[in-house]
């Protein structure tokens, strides 16, 4: 792939620019670097905020990663010279196209998932990078007796002291 795919490029930039020519093909490819990587900015934010709202509802935004991902593969092709790319990198940037490219994407993930080949995994408990029973080292807090307030919302004031 990271050698048939440049060679398609450069196959492509040569052709269409013989028939366009060598300055309309440059500006081609940098216009398209540059609206590319404005469209998949605002996209990008645009799915921030929604996965923002639907954290903020305490809902688990999968759609909107996904879609967040497609973006920012999306912007990254679009950065790269090349007409098949930009292709491919506008269709994952757009909403309409990358909503149907969305049902492709979740099929794939399904299928990885049946056969094993798609796994979660999780760095201990409280998503650190090391298991705490596993740790000899480990430093343990424990709650003072005083009771807890509740402040705001799904806040809590908590107290720790450290354990020796």
């Amino acid at each position: 792939m990271f050698t048939v795919v440049p060679a398609v490029e450069i196959y492509l930039l040569f052709k269409i620019g013989g028939s366009i020519g060598a300055f309309n093909t440059v500006f081609i490819v940098i216009i398209t670097g540059i609206v590319g990587a404005s469209l998949a900015k605002s996209q990008g934010l645009s799915i921030l905020m929604k996965i923002q709202g639907e954290l903020n509802k305490g809902g688990m935004p999968a759609n909107q990663i996904i879609h967040g991902l497609m973006v920012f593969a999306g912007g990254l092709l679009l950065l790269t010279p090349g007409f098949m790319t930009d292709i491919f990198g506008l269709s994952l940037v757009l909403p309409g196209t990358r909503h149907v490219l969305m049902v492709f994407v979740k099929k794939m993930i399904e299928e990885a998932m049946k056969n094993g080949n798609f796994n979660f995994q999780t760095f201990g408990q409280t998503g650190g990078f090391e298991h705490p029973q596993t740790h000899e080292s480990h430093t343990q807090y424990e709650t003072e007796s005083q009771p807890q307030s509740h402040l705001d919302g799904d806040v809590f004031e908590a107290d720790f002291t450290k354990k020796e």
